[in-house]
């Protein structure tokens, strides 16, 4: 009868919860985790104050290194169970209850032991022995496991109903008969190693290939427990059995998914990660996919398993700072999305690549931070991302040179035809004067040079290139814009000094020399001579590693008090009598600075004008 009773309640207790059966947890310290309330009823304790207290006190202290090597033999060995003999105290002067305990451990994802569960059935209750042996016989019926029992010849003499639903044998086929029938296969490494554990007391767990009374071949998870008798000898087994066919179909689907999201891991543009840190401050890559690779030649899934380090140090030095702030700024509570471009080092020194980073982070339970996100290379997107910027800023300027093209053939034209139809009427008044004709002559040839040079600014943007840029002898073009503006000079009796070399170029583009020029000597003809003088200096020469030119006059001057911060600007006019739009100095200050150049002006009231060039060589 003690047998069957020890059967049973082994059998129950891998199912059930109820008032005959014990179970706690605790973790790897011994300190309860949990309670059910049987076990609280029966020995007195509080379920929440006892939550956390060392389980060692509620057994008897002569028990205590027997259940400490229980323990360790289930931790030791985490697919096994371990069974044995307990006494607890019941209460404060009373008696010991004896108790059957199986010690298992509970292990987590990656097959480590987190917790303990023990289950413990009273083997004092002999009183209740026949009214639970008939209740837990019911019950084994009711349960979705097939539960057998066999005696060491391996004949059965219990069968449930759910053993003859799964093998299709009814209990009065299998009763007196070998339990060799329901297996298909048998490994003789793992009969050998059940025996071996069953007979010194312990249980052994594994899978099998079994076959029902059709023929039809499944696999099932067994445990086989040892039957012990009063001696503590083993003298028969209890075996659960259970079909994983559906089991086994869900894991090899689990799996085919899992190798799916691997290939799509791995297909997608970037590397795909999970980046966790501890409460305890350590940084590290839980997952990310082999892609980073591709991202960095140093850099593996492995490595950064371990710590996400190396990861900081392939990023470049000028761009580290940005991405461990964000790692800090989260570990402070600021959860905001990710979305960072920074750069990497490159196999080649001096070199770099550029990776976004795109992630969000979330607070976990234990004071942690988790980010889910993914690394991309985005150098291309860059490299394209400059070129239409770069394409921008050409068409802006551009636009810009078309205005200013617009401003000039307005001005510089302008003023030619002016000079031709004053020629115009001195012949009229004077047909025969051959002076005239000449300097009508010289005026077209010049203001045909003025026009071809202005065509150029059609293609300033290949003008600019330093490799087509061309030496202009800086006399020579000083002497062609005066002679283009001959007319003038004549009619207001102006005397233009030049003291240049004739051997000093300036590297330059020939349209924009004899429009900065042409502006400097229209402007000194309306500004700069009065009755008593009227005389215009243009000195220039090498200067250092410039090339300084000095346009000096001595008219009205310029009061730059009051219009220091006007003169260089476009429609500024500095006095009141003026004809001009105020183009001609805006487009000379803008001509010579896209040359490299600088321009400055001196000036008194009454005194004259000197304007200042300076020129790279």
């Amino acid at each position: 009868m003690l047998e069957e009773q020890v059967l049973v309640d082994a059998i129950a207790a891998k199912v059930l919860e109820s008032d005959s059966i014990y179970i706690v947890a605790t973790d790897l310290q011994g300190k309860y985790t949990y309670l059910n309330n049987w076990f609280c009823k029966k020995f007195n304790v509080d379920p929440v104050k006892a939550i956390g207290k060392d389980s060692m006190l509620s057994i008897v202290s002569e028990d205590r290194a027997a259940c400490l090597a229980m323990v360790q033999e289930c931790l030791s060995n985490p697919d096994k169970s371990v069974i044995g003999k307990l006494r607890k105290p019941s209460g404060p002067g009373m008696d010991s209850l004896v108790s059957f305990w199986e010690f298992a451990a509970v292990v987590n994802e990656t097959g480590t032991p987190v917790q303990v569960l023990c289950i413990g059935y009273d083997l004092s209750l002999h009183k209740k022995l026949q009214k639970e042996v008939e209740f837990k016989s019911r019950l084994l019926d009711t349960i979705g496991q097939a539960a057998v029992a066999f005696d060491l010849n391996g004949v059965v003499n219990y069968w449930n109903k759910a053993a003859e639903s799964i093998y299709g044998y009814s209990r009065e086929e299998m009763l007196g008969q070998h339990i060799s029938i329901t297996v298909h296969e048998e490994n003789p490494d793992d009969m050998q190693a059940a025996r071996a554990a069953l007979m010194a007391g312990k249980q052994w767990s594994g899978e099998q290939t079994h076959k029902d009374k059709s023929g039809r071949i499944f696999p099932v998870k067994i445990i086989d427990s040892p039957i012990i008798n009063e001696d503590g000898q083993t003298v028969g087994v209890i075996a659960t059995a259970e079909d994983i066919s559906e089991e086994k179909a869900h894991q090899e689907s689990i799996k085919q998914h899992k190798e799916q999201l691997d290939k799509l891991m791995q297909n997608v543009p970037g590397a795909v990660f999970q980046m966790e840190l501890t409460p305890e401050g350590k940084l590290y890559f839980p997952y990310i996919s082999r892609e980073i690779n591709r991202l960095h030649y140093t850099l593996t899934p492995e490595l950064l398993r371990e710590s996400a380090e190396p990861g900081f140090e392939a990023v470049h030095e000028d761009d580290v700072d940005r991405l461990k702030a964000a790692v800090v700024n989260a570990s402070k509570g600021d959860m905001t999305e990710l979305n960072m471009e920074y750069r990497v080092k490159s196999a080649e020194p001096g070199q770099h690549r550029w990776n976004r980073l795109l992630s969000r982070p979330e607070l976990k339970e234990d004071g942690g931070v988790v980010w889910y996100g993914i690394f991309e290379d985005v150098t291309e997107q860059r490299m394209a991302a400059e070129e239409h910027q770069e394409l921008l800023r050409t068409a802006t300027n551009q636009n810009k040179r078309l205005k200013d093209f617009s401003f000039m053939v307005s001005h510089n034209i302008r003023s030619s035809v002016a000079n031709i139809m004053g020629l115009l009427e001195m012949i009229r008044s004077e047909p025969s004067n051959e002076e005239y004709l000449n300097m009508m002559e010289l005026t077209v040839h010049r203001l045909n040079n003025t026009i071809s040079n202005v065509n150029e600014l059609l293609n300033f943007e290949q003008s600019l290139d330093m490799t087509t840029w061309v030496p202009c002898n800086l006399l020579e073009t000083i002497t062609r814009v005066i002679e283009l503006n001959n007319e003038a000079i004549f009619r207001e009796g102006i005397q233009f000094l030049v003291g240049v070399p004739e051997d000093l170029y300036v590297q330059s583009v020939p349209a924009y020399l004899d429009s900065i020029f042409h502006n400097l000597v229209t402007n000194a003809i309306k500004y700069g001579t009065t009755k008593r003088k009227k005389t215009v200096d243009i000195i220039g020469g090498q200067e250092g590693d410039r090339i300084v030119v000095r346009v000096r006059d001595y008219g009205i001057g310029i009061d730059l008090d009051r219009y220091g911060d006007k003169i260089f600007k476009l429609g500024g006019r500095l006095h009141q009598d003026s004809r001009g739009e105020g183009l001609g100095l805006f487009m000379t200050k803008h001509q010579v600075e896209a040359l490299g150049g600088s321009i400055e002006v001196q000036s008194d009231p009454g005194l004259g004008s000197t304007f200042i060039l300076t020129f790279v060589q």
